[in-house]
């Protein structure tokens, strides 16, 4: 099976991993038992 790929600028990458490591690293402190984690992902993903 042929991988889908897409191109996009590095710093749009750069940030993207960014993201990644700094929402692994909230959620390793345990962000994701405050109330509010399950209301953000609801949020996100209604504004499809």
């Amino acid at each position: 099976m042929t991988k889908e790929m897409i191109t996009i600028a590095k710093e749009e990458y750069d940030s993207l991993l960014e993201s990644s490591e700094f929402l692994s690293c909230l959620e390793a402190c345990g962000v994701d038992n405050w109330g509010g984690y399950s209301d953000a992902y609801e949020m996100m993903n209604n504004e499809d």
